[in-house]
């Protein structure tokens, strides 16, 4: 892809984000909750994939292999993750075996 059309691709994602939060939060107040759980999932992986990650993995899911395969940085990731979504987050979204 050229680095004109990825402009264009940044520029659009740049002026629809404000729109897609304001649907999200509509969804998780009033709407439908799975709805919204999706979306807040694909904003997940879509900051996965901006940290060099597979775009189809959430960071908690990297962070719970990093500490499997003892990546020094995902020593102090996963107990901030852990603080918002519980003790053991990262972990039990790993997907490599441990």
């Amino acid at each position: 892809m050229s680095r004109l059309r990825l402009f264009g691709l940044w520029l659009m994602c740049t002026l629809v984000t404000p729109v897609l939060l304001i649907i999200m939060l509509g969804d998780a107040l009033f709407g439908s909750t799975a709805r919204a759980k999706a979306m807040a999932i694909a904003q997940d992986e879509e900051g996965n994939a901006m940290l060099g990650g597979p775009p189809t993995q959430t960071i908690s899911e990297r962070t719970g292999n990093a500490l499997i395969t003892g990546e020094r940085w995902a020593h102090f990731v996963a107990p901030c993750i852990d603080l918002i979504f519980g003790k053991g987050h990262c972990l039990a979204n790993a997907t490599l075996p441990h």
